[in-house]
Protein backbone atom coordinates (compact mmCIF):
# COMPACT_ATOMS: atom_id res chain seq x y z
CA UNK A 1 0.00 0.00 0.00
CA UNK A 2 1.82 3.33 -1.31
CA UNK A 3 2.39 5.34 1.44
CA UNK A 4 4.45 8.65 2.33
CA UNK A 5 7.77 8.49 3.57
CA UNK A 6 8.68 10.77 7.00
CA UNK A 7 11.60 13.29 6.38
CA UNK A 8 14.15 13.19 9.04
CA UNK A 9 12.93 15.83 11.63
CA UNK A 10 9.68 14.72 12.20
CA UNK A 11 7.23 13.58 14.13
CA UNK A 12 5.69 13.63 17.49
CA UNK A 13 6.65 16.81 19.12
CA UNK A 14 4.01 18.82 20.74
CA UNK A 15 2.06 21.71 18.80
CA UNK A 16 0.71 24.19 21.54
CA UNK A 17 -3.09 25.23 20.04
CA UNK A 18 -2.90 29.06 19.04
CA UNK A 19 -4.31 31.67 21.19
CA UNK A 20 -8.26 31.95 20.48
CA UNK A 21 -7.73 35.61 18.78
CA UNK A 22 -4.64 37.76 17.70
CA UNK A 23 -0.91 36.73 17.45
CA UNK A 24 -0.08 33.20 16.19
CA UNK A 25 -0.44 33.70 12.70
CA UNK A 26 1.52 30.08 11.51
CA UNK A 27 2.67 27.30 13.29
CA UNK A 28 4.41 24.08 13.36
CA UNK A 29 2.86 21.40 10.90
CA UNK A 30 1.91 18.99 13.94
CA UNK A 31 2.67 15.14 13.47
CA UNK A 32 -0.74 12.83 13.72
CA UNK A 33 0.39 11.44 17.35
CA UNK A 34 0.76 14.76 18.65
CA UNK A 35 -0.84 15.43 21.79
CA UNK A 36 -3.37 12.14 20.90
CA UNK A 37 -2.18 10.61 24.30
CA UNK A 38 -4.65 13.11 26.40
CA UNK A 39 -8.00 11.36 24.36
CA UNK A 40 -9.08 8.49 25.76
CA UNK A 41 -10.39 7.10 22.67
CA UNK A 42 -10.58 8.39 18.74
CA UNK A 43 -10.93 6.55 15.34
CA UNK A 44 -8.74 7.66 12.61
CA UNK A 45 -9.55 7.56 8.88
CA UNK A 46 -6.64 7.93 6.41
CA UNK A 47 -7.68 7.77 2.62
CA UNK A 48 -4.78 7.64 0.24
CA UNK A 49 -5.87 7.75 -3.50
CA UNK A 50 -3.87 7.47 -6.69
CA UNK A 51 -5.26 8.36 -10.22
CA UNK A 52 -2.82 9.25 -13.44
CA UNK A 53 -0.39 7.23 -15.32
CA UNK A 54 3.08 5.71 -14.78
CA UNK A 55 5.72 6.08 -16.65
CA UNK A 56 5.45 4.09 -19.17
CA UNK A 57 1.80 5.25 -20.15
CA UNK A 58 -0.30 2.83 -18.10
CA UNK A 59 -3.50 4.12 -16.41
CA UNK A 60 -3.26 4.05 -12.17
CA UNK A 61 -6.68 4.73 -10.56
CA UNK A 62 -6.32 3.03 -6.96
CA UNK A 63 -7.44 3.94 -3.28
CA UNK A 64 -6.41 2.69 0.14
CA UNK A 65 -8.63 3.46 3.06
CA UNK A 66 -7.07 2.80 6.30
CA UNK A 67 -9.43 2.39 9.68
CA UNK A 68 -8.37 2.34 13.00
CA UNK A 69 -9.93 2.78 16.18
CA UNK A 70 -8.64 3.02 19.49
CA UNK A 71 -10.27 3.01 23.36
CA UNK A 72 -7.10 3.68 25.93
CA UNK A 73 -9.05 2.22 28.82
CA UNK A 74 -9.22 -1.32 27.65
CA UNK A 75 -6.29 -1.20 25.75
CA UNK A 76 -8.10 -1.95 22.59
CA UNK A 77 -7.92 -1.45 18.94
CA UNK A 78 -9.39 -1.97 15.32
CA UNK A 79 -7.64 -1.59 12.54
CA UNK A 80 -9.44 -2.37 9.19
CA UNK A 81 -7.39 -1.62 5.64
CA UNK A 82 -9.24 -1.36 2.31
CA UNK A 83 -7.83 -1.41 -1.23
CA UNK A 84 -9.41 -0.80 -4.47
CA UNK A 85 -7.67 -1.43 -8.05
CA UNK A 86 -9.42 -1.50 -10.55
CA UNK A 87 -9.64 -4.32 -12.63
CA UNK A 88 -8.32 -6.53 -9.23
CA UNK A 89 -10.54 -7.73 -6.54
CA UNK A 90 -10.65 -5.39 -3.75
CA UNK A 91 -8.35 -6.96 -0.87
CA UNK A 92 -10.04 -5.89 3.17
CA UNK A 93 -7.64 -6.99 6.14
CA UNK A 94 -9.22 -6.72 9.94
CA UNK A 95 -7.41 -6.39 12.84
CA UNK A 96 -8.80 -6.38 16.40
CA UNK A 97 -6.22 -6.24 19.33
CA UNK A 98 -6.34 -6.25 23.28
CA UNK A 99 -3.15 -5.74 24.83
CA UNK A 100 -0.21 -8.03 22.70
CA UNK A 101 -3.45 -10.15 21.57
CA UNK A 102 -4.57 -9.93 18.07
CA UNK A 103 -7.62 -11.65 16.59
CA UNK A 104 -7.18 -11.81 12.40
CA UNK A 105 -11.14 -11.15 11.06
CA UNK A 106 -12.71 -12.31 8.32
CA UNK A 107 -15.82 -10.76 8.32
CA UNK A 108 -17.15 -12.55 5.39
CA UNK A 109 -16.65 -16.47 6.70
CA UNK A 110 -17.07 -15.13 10.18
CA UNK A 111 -13.22 -17.23 11.09
CA UNK A 112 -10.61 -15.73 13.38
CA UNK A 113 -7.31 -16.34 14.20
CA UNK A 114 -6.08 -15.40 17.57
CA UNK A 115 -2.31 -14.40 17.95
CA UNK A 116 0.03 -12.63 20.76
CA UNK A 117 2.97 -11.19 20.10
CA UNK A 118 4.73 -8.67 22.99
CA UNK A 119 5.11 -5.90 21.82
CA UNK A 120 2.52 -6.14 19.00
CA UNK A 121 -0.41 -4.59 20.46
CA UNK A 122 1.61 -1.20 20.78
CA UNK A 123 3.11 -1.72 17.17
CA UNK A 124 -0.40 -2.01 15.86
CA UNK A 125 -1.89 0.96 17.71
CA UNK A 126 1.28 3.37 16.68
CA UNK A 127 0.80 2.41 12.55
CA UNK A 128 -0.82 5.65 11.86
CA UNK A 129 2.45 7.54 12.77
CA UNK A 130 4.03 5.64 10.15
CA UNK A 131 1.32 6.34 7.79
CA UNK A 132 0.66 10.16 9.14
CA UNK A 133 0.46 12.90 6.47
CA UNK A 134 2.74 13.28 3.84
CA UNK A 135 5.17 16.21 5.27
CA UNK A 136 5.77 16.43 9.14
CA UNK A 137 7.92 19.17 9.14
CA UNK A 138 7.38 23.02 7.59
CA UNK A 139 5.15 26.09 8.95
CA UNK A 140 1.31 26.33 8.05
CA UNK A 141 -0.52 29.93 7.80
CA UNK A 142 -3.45 30.49 9.75
CA UNK A 143 -6.89 30.42 7.66
CA UNK A 144 -9.72 30.86 9.84
CA UNK A 145 -10.34 30.35 13.45
CA UNK A 146 -12.99 28.55 15.17
CA UNK A 147 -14.15 26.37 12.37
CA UNK A 148 -15.74 23.15 14.18
CA UNK A 149 -15.05 20.13 12.63
CA UNK A 150 -16.56 16.50 14.06
CA UNK A 151 -17.55 18.50 16.63
CA UNK A 152 -14.21 19.70 18.13
CA UNK A 153 -13.52 23.97 17.97
CA UNK A 154 -10.08 24.11 15.76
CA UNK A 155 -8.06 26.79 13.93
CA UNK A 156 -7.87 25.99 10.34
CA UNK A 157 -4.49 26.12 8.50
CA UNK A 158 -2.66 25.87 5.50
CA UNK A 159 1.05 24.86 4.47
CA UNK A 160 2.86 28.11 3.73
CA UNK A 161 4.73 28.08 0.18
CA UNK A 162 8.28 26.94 1.64
CA UNK A 163 6.44 24.02 2.54
CA UNK A 164 4.32 23.18 0.46
CA UNK A 165 7.62 23.36 -2.40
CA UNK A 166 9.17 20.39 -0.65
CA UNK A 167 6.71 18.02 -2.53
CA UNK A 168 8.46 19.13 -5.83
CA UNK A 169 4.80 19.37 -7.17
CA UNK A 170 1.89 21.46 -7.82
CA UNK A 171 -0.05 21.33 -4.01
CA UNK A 172 -3.44 22.14 -5.11
CA UNK A 173 -4.65 21.58 -1.73
CA UNK A 174 -2.62 21.57 1.75
CA UNK A 175 -5.06 22.28 4.95
CA UNK A 176 -5.29 21.20 8.32
CA UNK A 177 -6.98 21.46 11.08
CA UNK A 178 -5.79 21.76 14.75
CA UNK A 179 -7.85 21.38 17.74
CA UNK A 180 -8.21 24.57 19.97
CA UNK A 181 -8.06 22.96 23.01
CA UNK A 182 -5.13 20.90 22.75
CA UNK A 183 -3.78 21.34 19.62
CA UNK A 184 -3.31 17.91 18.14
CA UNK A 185 -4.51 17.43 14.33
CA UNK A 186 -8.17 16.86 13.45
CA UNK A 187 -7.73 16.91 9.81
CA UNK A 188 -5.50 17.09 7.03
CA UNK A 189 -6.49 17.38 3.47
CA UNK A 190 -3.90 17.53 0.51
CA UNK A 191 -4.25 17.09 -2.92
CA UNK A 192 -0.85 17.17 -5.59
CA UNK A 193 -1.07 17.49 -9.00
CA UNK A 194 1.84 15.38 -10.48
CA UNK A 195 3.30 16.24 -13.46
CA UNK A 196 6.37 14.29 -15.49
CA UNK A 197 9.44 14.94 -13.77
CA UNK A 198 7.86 16.51 -11.01
CA UNK A 199 7.59 14.37 -8.23
CA UNK A 200 10.20 14.95 -4.67
CA UNK A 201 11.76 11.45 -4.09
CA UNK A 202 12.53 12.36 -0.68
CA UNK A 203 8.49 12.57 -0.10
CA UNK A 204 7.18 9.96 -2.43
CA UNK A 205 8.03 6.15 -1.65
CA UNK A 206 9.89 3.81 -3.81
CA UNK A 207 6.67 1.67 -4.70
CA UNK A 208 5.07 4.83 -6.46
CA UNK A 209 7.86 6.39 -8.19
CA UNK A 210 6.96 5.18 -11.46
CA UNK A 211 3.92 7.26 -11.16
CA UNK A 212 4.64 10.55 -13.64
CA UNK A 213 1.69 12.45 -14.08
CA UNK A 214 -2.02 12.96 -12.54
CA UNK A 215 -2.94 13.34 -8.89
CA UNK A 216 -2.61 12.60 -5.23
CA UNK A 217 -5.22 13.04 -2.88
CA UNK A 218 -4.32 12.39 1.04
CA UNK A 219 -7.18 12.65 3.47
CA UNK A 220 -6.64 12.10 7.19
CA UNK A 221 -9.20 12.62 9.45
CA UNK A 222 -9.58 12.15 13.25
CA UNK A 223 -13.67 11.44 14.28
CA UNK A 224 -15.31 9.97 17.33
CA UNK A 225 -13.03 11.78 19.45
CA UNK A 226 -13.39 10.24 23.32
CA UNK A 227 -16.63 8.54 22.45
CA UNK A 228 -15.02 5.71 20.60
CA UNK A 229 -16.24 2.07 21.87
CA UNK A 230 -14.76 -1.72 20.39
CA UNK A 231 -16.44 -4.73 20.64
CA UNK A 232 -14.28 -7.88 19.59
CA UNK A 233 -16.49 -10.44 17.91
CA UNK A 234 -17.62 -13.51 19.51
CA UNK A 235 -15.91 -15.60 17.50
CA UNK A 236 -12.05 -13.65 18.16
CA UNK A 237 -12.48 -13.65 21.72
CA UNK A 238 -13.93 -16.86 22.68
CA UNK A 239 -11.02 -18.79 20.79
CA UNK A 240 -7.72 -19.82 22.99
CA UNK A 241 -4.15 -18.24 21.95
CA UNK A 242 -1.81 -20.69 21.96
CA UNK A 243 -1.35 -24.40 23.03
CA UNK A 244 -3.13 -24.04 26.53
CA UNK A 245 -1.02 -25.97 28.51
CA UNK A 246 1.15 -24.66 31.79
CA UNK A 247 4.44 -23.01 31.67
CA UNK A 248 6.44 -22.80 34.45
CA UNK A 249 5.76 -20.22 37.04
CA UNK A 250 7.05 -16.67 35.99
CA UNK A 251 6.95 -17.61 31.84
CA UNK A 252 6.69 -14.42 29.77
CA UNK A 253 5.25 -15.39 26.69
CA UNK A 254 6.18 -13.88 23.63
CA UNK A 255 4.24 -15.04 21.03
CA UNK A 256 1.36 -17.78 20.96
CA UNK A 257 -0.47 -18.54 17.59
CA UNK A 258 -2.46 -21.77 16.82
CA UNK A 259 -0.87 -24.73 18.16
CA UNK A 260 2.75 -22.77 18.85
CA UNK A 261 3.73 -21.01 22.09
CA UNK A 262 7.27 -19.49 22.72
CA UNK A 263 8.12 -17.84 25.89
CA UNK A 264 11.05 -17.32 28.06
CA UNK A 265 11.69 -18.04 32.32
CA UNK A 266 14.43 -17.00 34.39
CA UNK A 267 15.34 -19.78 36.05
CA UNK A 268 17.24 -23.11 35.82
CA UNK A 269 17.72 -25.79 33.30
CA UNK A 270 17.41 -28.37 36.08
CA UNK A 271 13.61 -26.50 37.10
CA UNK A 272 12.45 -26.10 34.15
CA UNK A 273 13.14 -29.94 33.30
CA UNK A 274 11.49 -30.67 36.42
CA UNK A 275 8.75 -28.95 36.04
CA UNK A 276 7.97 -30.62 32.62
CA UNK A 277 8.45 -33.89 34.11
CA UNK A 278 6.02 -33.38 36.98
CA UNK A 279 3.11 -31.27 36.32
CA UNK A 280 2.67 -32.80 32.72
CA UNK A 281 1.98 -36.32 33.51
CA UNK A 282 -0.62 -35.30 36.62
CA UNK A 283 -2.52 -33.81 33.47
CA UNK A 284 -2.57 -36.77 32.07
CA UNK A 285 0.21 -36.84 29.47
CA UNK A 286 2.78 -39.57 29.11
CA UNK A 287 6.39 -38.87 28.50
CA UNK A 288 7.33 -40.81 25.48
CA UNK A 289 10.73 -39.24 24.10
CA UNK A 290 13.57 -36.70 25.91
CA UNK A 291 16.86 -36.00 24.94
CA UNK A 292 19.13 -33.44 25.40
CA UNK A 293 21.24 -32.05 28.26
CA UNK A 294 22.09 -28.91 30.27
CA UNK A 295 24.37 -27.37 28.18
CA UNK A 296 22.66 -28.14 24.75
CA UNK A 297 18.97 -27.59 25.61
CA UNK A 298 16.41 -30.63 26.06
CA UNK A 299 13.45 -31.99 23.78
CA UNK A 300 10.74 -33.73 25.36
CA UNK A 301 7.72 -35.66 23.63
CA UNK A 302 4.60 -36.29 25.46
CA UNK A 303 1.36 -38.17 24.28
CA UNK A 304 -2.46 -38.20 25.36
CA UNK A 305 -5.28 -39.98 23.57
CA UNK A 306 -3.63 -39.64 20.49
CA UNK A 307 -2.35 -36.11 21.07
CA UNK A 308 1.51 -35.45 21.02
CA UNK A 309 3.16 -32.28 23.03
CA UNK A 310 6.72 -31.03 22.11
CA UNK A 311 8.66 -29.47 24.30
CA UNK A 312 12.15 -27.78 23.54
CA UNK A 313 14.22 -25.77 25.87
CA UNK A 314 17.36 -24.54 26.33
CA UNK A 315 19.73 -21.23 27.72
CA UNK A 316 19.40 -18.45 25.87
CA UNK A 317 21.83 -15.65 25.47
CA UNK A 318 20.60 -13.18 27.96
CA UNK A 319 20.77 -16.47 30.59
CA UNK A 320 17.22 -17.32 30.89
CA UNK A 321 15.50 -20.59 29.07
CA UNK A 322 13.70 -20.04 25.73
CA UNK A 323 10.85 -22.75 25.91
CA UNK A 324 9.19 -23.54 22.58
CA UNK A 325 5.59 -25.87 23.24
CA UNK A 326 3.87 -27.40 20.00
CA UNK A 327 0.50 -29.47 19.79
CA UNK A 328 0.24 -31.61 17.19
Amino acid sequence: MPMPQTPSGGGTQPAPAPPASGGGESISVPGSQANVSQLESYRVIIAWKLSGKTTDGKNVEEQTTYTQALHRPSNTSHTLVVENKPGAQGTRSEIYSVGDTLYIYEQASGACQPAMMAGMGDMLRGITDAMTAPLQTGEAKLVNRGETINGILTDHYTLDEASASQFGAVVEKADLWVAREGGYLVKYDLTIKVMPGSMNPANIPADVATFSEGTIVYNWTLEDINKTTITIPSACSSQTVGVDLPLPPGTQVDMAMGNLTMGKVSASMDSVLAFFKTEYPKLGYQLTYETGDAQSGYILEFAKSGQKVTVQFSTSSDGSVGITLMRE
